[in-house]
């Protein structure tokens, strides 16, 4: 029976034979480091309604050819059950680097992995911040745009750019977005985002001390470090009274600093990366500024490209 290029299989005397799919599902899982089955689905399976079934299958048949680990499940939401996350193995990484891609880190150690996974608040927090990785790949394959740049967190951290906050004493502080990434639509020049994902556990204090490192960051080692000419903070919330608070609180910091000539890098929303389609959520006007009622595109499409998508 011959075995189709995009269907993963293991014959009786041989290893899993990977097809183009395989190598694509684990180029994503290294470039966004960690993946849960229904983001997997989502970027390469998006007309498929089996409940992740199909793609559970896959990555459990990677998994045990060595080419992902399976850490633990997450905790079991109210409906439905609880999701795997997977990262790559040892013979996923010695694939994915054998066919010319970069790994976020030549370290690599499973029971730190399986201690990351155990860390609930992490792997939530990072796997949402995926969700915005999902849905800005997503906009690439069905739209004129392009991401010619990813950093994620933990690659963010080994960077070690540290800023004195304005405004504030005491030591320095090393400033590490959830991601950021380039996206570039049409001819446009690239807009770079730096992403922070609110789970809503930030007092006030903390969520100030932020802007004020996010924003001596901008003016300081930024442009230099990243070679970039443009910034856009990006704020994702989880609901409107979250995403107004994070704004009254900005533009309160902003102004105690001297600091309100960078207000417009900052844009809020609490549109889901998951439940908006991603046209929607980069180039709709649902994103705030600190001081501003009136929504904004995070993304600014050219006008013969509004009219095309209906977003004009």
């Amino acid at each position: 029976m011959n075995e189709s290029p995009h269907t993963p299989s293991v014959t009786p005397t041989g290893p899993l034979r990977l097809g183009a799919v395989d190598e694509e599902i684990l180029r994503a899982v290294n470039r966004f480091q960690y993946m849960t089955a229904a983001q997997v689905a989502r970027l390469f399976y998006p007309n498929q309604h089996d409940d992740n079934r199909y793609v559970q299958r896959r990555l459990r048949r990677l998994a045990e050819a060595d080419y992902l680990l399976r850490l633990r499940e997450l905790p079991t939401p109210r409906i439905g059950s609880a999701p795997l996350v997977f990262t790559l193995a040892d013979r996923g990484r010695r694939f994915v680097s054998g066919r010319g891609e970069v790994l976020p880190s030549a370290y690599y150690r499973p029971s730190e992995e399986r201690a990351k996974a155990r860390d609930n608040p992490f792997m939530e927090h990072t796997l949402a911040a995926v969700d915005v990785l999902v849905a800005a790949e997503l906009l690439c394959q069905c739209f004129q745009v392009s991401m010619p740049r990813l950093i994620t967190e933990r690659q963010l951290k080994r960077m070690n750019i540290r800023v004195q906050p304005h405004g504030q004493d005491g030591r320095s502080v090393t400033v590490i977005p959830d991601a950021w990434f380039e996206l570039e639509a049409a001819e446009e020049p690239a807009v770079a985002i730096a992403l922070e994902l609110d789970r809503g556990t930030e007092y006030q204090r903390s969520w100030r001390r932020k802007v004020a490192s996010l924003t001596a960051w901008a003016d300081g080692p930024y442009r230099s470090s990243f070679e970039a000419d443009n910034l856009t903070v990006a704020v994702a919330t989880s609901n409107q009274a979250r995403r107004d608070q994070l704004r009254t609180w900005t533009r309160m910091e902003l102004e105690a600093i001297s600091g309100l000539h960078l207000a417009e890098i900052f844009l809020f929303t609490d549109a889901s990366p998951v439940a908006t389609e991603p046209v929607e959520f980069f180039f709709s006007p649902l994103w705030y500024l600190a001081g501003q009622s009136t929504p904004v595109a995070l993304i600014d499409l050219p006008e013969e490209a509004q009219a095309d998508h209906g977003l004009s």
